[in-house]
């Protein structure tokens, strides 16, 4: 593992304040370790040695090492919302394209080696992590996608309650065995066409069993 570079300056281009620069170097380490080595074998001084520093200032920073790792798990969740709708609008587009896109955004963020070892990590250690953060870590940043998939939905003439449930199983048609494949074998990859072909068919699926194709 390399040093963790510490950002000169914020997007506006001003100069960060000291602690906030220290802070989030301690964030990018820890993110370093913990999605490598999970939280019991992670030492706080494998995070202090990767982003610099002192022990007492993570401490003073975060609590302890369990304050730490609430802290990496809010940044990494954070991350994964920022990035997990698509990019380009799709209200626009027919409802077999719109769901195409936005499950194809969807799967491949959900497949990123980060996302994968993020999941592994709530899956081992979720036993540290209050219920409702759990939850909020789980869903949280898929909750967007979910909220357009079933405003998708809507506009084709399903019941809110209908379009609901009809989402969380096009998601788990998107995940099936590569979302679990990638969890337990990290050398696991998708490539573009097959994701694109395994979206395609879990949209075609969806859509006939509703009669909305």
């Amino acid at each position: 593992m390399g040093s963790v570079a510490i950002k000169s300056q914020d997007s506006d281009g001003r100069a960060p304040d000291r602690g906030v620069a220290r802070r989030q170097a301690f964030l990018e380490a820890a993110r370093e370790v913990f999605l490598e080595h999970g939280y019991e074998a992670t030492s706080v001084n494998d995070v202090v040695r990767l982003a610099g520093g002192s022990l007492a200032t993570l401490y003073a920073q975060f609590g302890n090492k369990e304050g730490l790792f609430l802290a990496f798990m809010q940044d990494q969740h954070d991350r994964f919302v920022r990035e997990m709708r698509p990019t380009e609008p799709v209200d626009h587009l027919p409802l077999p394209e719109a769901m195409q896109q936005i499950g194809e955004h969807f799967l491949r963020r959900l497949l990123q080696r980060d996302s994968v070892a993020f999941y592994r990590v709530m899956v081992s250690e979720g036993r540290k992590v209050p219920k409702h953060l759990l939850h909020y870590f789980s869903v949280g940043g898929a909750g967007q996608v979910y909220d357009e998939l079933v405003s998708q939905l809507k506009k084709a003439g399903l019941s809110d309650a209908d379009a609901r449930e009809s989402m969380y199983y096009f998601v788990e048609l998107l995940r099936s065995r590569h979302h679990f494949q990638a969890a337990v074998n990290v050398d696991y990859v998708v490539a573009d066409e097959e994701l694109t072909a395994h979206v395609a068919r879990a949209v075609r699926f969806l859509l006939n069993g509703l009669k909305l194709a």
